[in-house]
């Protein structure tokens, strides 16, 4: 599965319009490959010490680097790892499970495992694109996500992506981040509507 996006705001100096867009005008959104691997474990650590400075502590962050990420992606099933590259530059990543981890409990429910794009090619429609990936990957329309509970941008992004805060939340990284679970479907509503 191969998706093509096209890209109007170009990380170019002179922006959209730009002889010098050359080929990574176009985004292209697809599973791993291998040739992609060292790539995005490049974009896998430097994306967390984007997200996470000054919000886990800085020994923990450096334990993400390129290598770590490398191990780390090569444990997954690629089937399972989308990529957002403009022609060979990855700038972003998303991963799922078809079955969303414990502690999530909800029925027929697929998990947005991770979702990163680097600082420099945010607000481009890279994010909206790799969760669509996601979207057309998963078994059901059912999705949940965990997010720092202190990004806002974050999640400000994925509600307007449908999601909303559940109320649940987890303590990860050995008690450093508090994360708070998103949703694309009200749970709640949903009982009330099979009670009826």
């Amino acid at each position: 599965m191969k998706d093509t996006y096209y890209d109007a705001y170009a990380d170019t100096p002179s922006g959209p319009g730009s002889a010098a867009r050359r080929d990574r005008d176009e985004l292209t959104i697809e599973p791993i490959t291998p040739a992609y691997m060292g790539k995005k474990a490049q974009v896998h650590s430097q994306t967390w010490h984007e997200t996470y400075a000054g919000v886990l502590p800085q020994p923990m962050l450096d334990l993400v680097t390129p290598e770590f990420a490398l191990n780390v992606t090569k444990a997954h099933d690629p089937s399972t790892v989308f990529i957002a590259r403009f022609g060979d530059d990855v700038v972003g990543y998303a991963e799922f499970c078809d079955t969303a981890r414990p502690p999530v409990t909800y029925p027929h429910t697929a998990e947005l495992a991770a979702i990163y794009v680097l600082r420099r090619c945010q607000r481009r429609g890279i994010g909206s694109a790799l969760i669509e990936a996601v979207r057309n990957a998963v078994s059901t329309p059912r999705l949940v996500l965990w997010v720092a509970e202190g990004n806002a941008e974050a999640q400000q992004f994925y509600a307007a992506m449908g999601f909303h805060a559940t109320g649940v939340q987890q303590v990860e990284d050995d008690g450093a981040m508090r994360e708070l679970e998103f949703a694309n479907f009200d749970e709640t509503a949903e009982l009330v509507r099979h009670e009826a």
